[in-house]
């Protein structure tokens, strides 16, 4: 038996982002989705044992992509919220040049795996994999410097605002700039501060 094609394989990525971006989880059905890569529906079967293993498979190709970008050296001798600052903007001029895995992240973590996902790794403490900036906050390692607050309010005060501002922004209501991306760093930074 041969050995599945790697460019089968990502074909069927690149459609499944397509496809989940563009219609959510339910309405993509696999044989769509098969046509979409240009793959018969057996196919996708040689490679993913079943439709959620495909979107955990897809989670992690744009989860990595991600990670490569937010996680570049800051400057560890910076400031905190310089760290802070700079994670942001990147994170912010990532996403919103790649709208779909946008939309893709917005639906998983929305979603059954995504809730799934925050409970094993953010709120159960698992964040030394996290940006630098982002672990110190997550791991509870600012006490006094930040509020305290449950990790889950954290979460959402970072990434809250990241999120309203992206889909304002693919809805063309702003347009994200540097100066913009800054200034919503910094405005999450002074919530979180004491």
């Amino acid at each position: 038996m041969t050995d599945p094609s790697p460019d089968k394989k990502t074909a069927i990525l690149s459609a499944a982002l397509e496809l989940f971006a563009d219609n959510g989880f339910h309405c993509a059905p696999v044989s769509r989705l098969a046509h979409l890569a240009g793959v018969g529906v057996g196919s996708i079967y040689r490679y993913f044992k079943d439709k959620d293993e495909l979107i955990h498979a897809l989670y992690e190709q744009v989860s990595n992509s991600v990670q490569e970008v937010v996680n570049q050296p800051c400057g560890e001798a910076q400031p905190l919220r310089d760290q802070f600052v700079d994670f942001m903007v990147r994170l912010l001029s990532y996403l919103d040049a790649h709208p779909r895995e946008f939309r893709f992240l917005e639906q998983y973590y929305h979603s059954p795996f995504g809730i799934e996902k925050k409970r094993t790794e953010l709120f159960a403490g698992q964040v030394q994999d996290f940006p630098q900036p982002l672990a110190r906050i997550f791991s509870g390692e600012l006490a006094g410097e930040l509020k305290s607050l449950p990790i889950p309010l954290y979460h959402a005060l970072i990434f809250g605002p990241v999120s309203a501002l992206l889909n304002d922004s693919q809805a063309g209501l702003i347009t994200l700039d540097q100066a913009t991306m800054s200034s919503l760093a910094e405005g999450c930074w002074q919530a979180l501060q004491n």
